[in-house]
């Protein structure tokens, strides 16, 4: 809830994508996919797939030993130059610092981050931009 709150005070911003979509739209439950839906309401800009994006899905697979799903939604935030990529999945955090590697290595450093690391990080930096 407190990083919606920063959504809707455009601190900062969410972003979907393509295959975010697309897991979502598999969701079989309806009433969960509706609510998950109303989530991408919020979302402020959009990562459309490419091929360069799937060359780098690829990648990650490879180098980092992900899933093709958890590596798609990666290089996606990879390909939007998103800085800092949220999961609650333990499996894809372990492996941050090898995901940070190799998206580093392939042109721009994606972090992963579970949500209360990333709440820690912009209460961080505001606090230093309060000093």
């Amino acid at each position: 809830m407190d990083i919606l709150q920063q959504v809707e005070e455009n601190q900062i911003t969410l972003v979907s994508s393509d295959v975010l979509v697309a897991e979502i739209d598999r969701i079989h439950n309806l009433s969960k996919r509706r609510l998950v839906e109303l989530y991408l309401t919020h979302c402020g800009r959009h990562i459309s797939a490419s091929v360069r994006i799937v060359h780098v899905a690829n990648e990650l697979v490879k180098q980092c030993h992900l899933k093709p799903k958890d590596a798609f939604h990666i290089a996606s935030a990879w390909g939007g130059r998103v800085r800092n990529f949220l999961t609650c999945d333990d499996r894809v955090v372990k492996k941050r610092e090898l995901v940070s590697k190799t998206t580093k290595q392939m042109g721009f450093e994606v972090c992963v981050l579970n949500p209360l690391e990333f709440l820690g990080l912009i209460q961080s930096n505001d606090q230093r931009e309060g000093e």
